[in-house]
């Protein structure tokens, strides 16, 4: 993935900025701090799909739009989010984090699954989960365990943060896991195959014997029937009980459905209208047919005149009435799945009255259908049985390999590993880089700047595995590796080591910096630099940049 550019919409204040990067390493720079390089860096990621867990003091998103143009594989994207609500410029319809989330993982091919930490289920993760290794926060990622507290949305895996990079390095077992479980389950349908086989073959061999020169017939248990007729129908007045209950719920969910409609019919012609920039409107109320003013749709909808509210409500309204027809739909299959079983129960009232009736026999050739039928039966389970043993073969085989694949990444890792921070403890001297062993990610010990290096050093460290053995890129971002200022050989160090192992022409990456420390780079003038001034947002720019959010379905 490569971040292309970035734009701001403060519809509240009506201000905006735009800003554009290379694919290359990209500098926000200021002439001091708290001019903007953290607001800006972490409304990125959160537009990306990262749970920021703090904002800088004024910078309010709820008032915001952010959209962002990024480019995966060949392909270009927008993706814009206003608070929990995104649109992709490749889907029709608005997104909720869920739903962005798998979108993005479709798309940079990521299969990235974590066990609940209460419930140990594994499923698919948020986008804040496989965004991790990319990310530093300058609020949260210096202090207490590396890669940890930095979002509450990762409170519910467990494992975290050293499931996430073993899944992002190719090192997770839950490939293997799901293949042991298959080969599981398939020596048990083997085995119960092998049981059919052998009890219908026993049964077959009885029945003959038993049945050989026998011709007779079995009579109708007459008392029996009688009963079996009671309990269907108590059924069949318990059934038509819910279905009618379906029905007065179908009624009710219809009503609220209605009226979200014509809330809807009422935004789309305020959205209109207000592009338009015309000073009046008329609309007509679906359920007394009186025409409504703009200004009644806006005091009824408790609406400013404003684009972006009223886009946001219709989003919002939108996702109601997604909501309220699924709902409807669930209701009306219910009432067709109870009114089938209420005439399946008629069926077989009627089938039973008919044999009390005519008072039925069966016939001797049954036995024989029957034994034709477990034959059958015998022959297919032992198909399935020469298939399952193959298949079983093919498992143990995968399995075995992939163990040993994964055994020996995770050796090759674990020697990079140490041979980084021997590379990364040469340029940043006097810090004990021994304490963390590979994807160890407890609490580092240590005070002030020295305390500072060893989470620099570490993460540079994973960085590069990231880089080199990760199973899909997006660009990596240091938000200040520090918030105090440094000077003197602390500086030189520092910078050094984030221009040697971070800063990459092949990988895109943000790093946040002020001028005064620009002269610390070696290669400065080949960075791409984003300068910012206190303040981040223009009103000039509000009206050219929010034309580029289109909220039309």
């Amino acid at each position: 993935m490569i971040i292309k550019s970035f734009s701001i919409v403060d519809f509240k204040n009506k201000e905006a900025q735009n800003f554009c990067f290379e694919s290359k390493t990209n500098l926000i720079v200021s002439r001091s701090n708290t001019q903007g390089k953290s607001s800006l860096l972490k409304s990125m990621y959160f537009t990306l799909g990262f749970d920021v867990r703090q904002f800088p003091s004024g910078w309010d998103i709820n008032d915001m739009y952010f959209q962002m143009e990024v480019r995966i594989a060949d392909s270009d994207y927008t993706i814009t989010r206003q608070k929990d609500i995104y649109r992709v410029s490749d889907e029709v319809d608005s997104m909720s984090v869920k739903e962005y989330s798998e979108w993005l993982q479709k798309k940079l091919n990521i299969n990235m699954k974590l066990a609940n930490v209460y419930t140990k289920k594994l499923s698919n993760v948020y986008s804040s989960a496989f965004i991790l290794p990319f990310y530093i926060d300058q609020d949260d990622s210096w202090d207490g365990g590396m890669y940890k507290r930095v979002s509450d949305t990762l409170n519910q895996y467990s494992g975290i943060p050293k499931n996430v990079f073993e899944s992002v390095l190719s090192l997770s077992n839950i490939e293997i896991d799901e293949l042991q479980n298959t080969l599981t389950n398939s020596r048990k349908e083997k085995n119960t195959a092998k049981s059919i086989i052998n009890n219908f073959f026993k049964i077959v061999e009885e029945y003959k014997e038993e049945n050989e020169n026998i011709d007779g017939v079995t009579r109708i248990d007459k008392e029996a029937l009688k009963k079996e007729i009671d309990r269907y129908l108590r059924l069949v007045n318990d059934f038509n009980e819910e279905a009618t209950d379906y029905k007065v719920k179908l009624l009710n969910k219809q009503e609220i459905l209605d009226m979200q409609k014509q809330e809807l019919s009422e935004l789309d012609q305020l959205l209109k209208m207000n592009r338009k920039r015309y000073n009046s409107i008329e609309t007509e109320c679906k359920f007394c047919h009186s025409q409504l003013t703009v200004e009644q749709s806006l005091t009824r909808l408790d609406l400013s005149n404003n684009e972006f509210e009223i886009s946001l409500l219709k989003d919002e309204v939108q996702k109601e009435i997604q909501k309220l027809t699924g709902e409807i739909k669930e209701f009306k299959l219910k009432q067709i799945i109870v009114e089938r079983k209420v005439d399946a129960i008629n069926s077989k009232i009627q089938k039973s009255k008919e044999l009390l009736t005519i008072d039925d026999y069966v016939k001797v050739t049954a036995k024989k259908e029957a034994i034709n039928e477990m034959e059958n039966l015998i022959e297919k389970q032992i198909l399935m049985k020469h298939r399952l043993e193959e298949t079983i073969k093919v498992l143990i085989k995968k399995i075995k390999e992939l163990k040993s694949e994964k055994r020996e990444l995770r050796m090759s890792l674990e020697k990079d590993y140490d041979i980084q921070i021997s590379h990364v403890k040469s340029i940043l001297t006097g810090v004990n880089l021994n304490e963390l062993k590979f994807l160890e990610f407890k609490k580092i010990e240590g005070s002030g700047m020295n305390k500072n290096k060893k989470y620099l050093a570490y993460y540079l460290v994973y960085f590069n595995l990231v880089k080199k053995y990760g199973s899909y890129k997006i660009p990596f971002c240091i938000d200040s590796f520090i918030k105090n200022e440094i000077a003197g050989d602390n500086a030189i160090e520092m910078f050094g080591a984030v221009e040697n192992y971070f800063f990459d022409d092949n990988i895109q990456s943000f790093f946040s910096i002020v001028s005064d420390n620009l002269k610390h780079l070696k290669h400065e003038k080949d960075y791409n630099k984003v300068v910012v001034s206190g303040k981040l947002l223009s009103k000039d720019r509000y009206d050219d940049i929010s034309l580029k959010f289109n909220f039309e379905v």
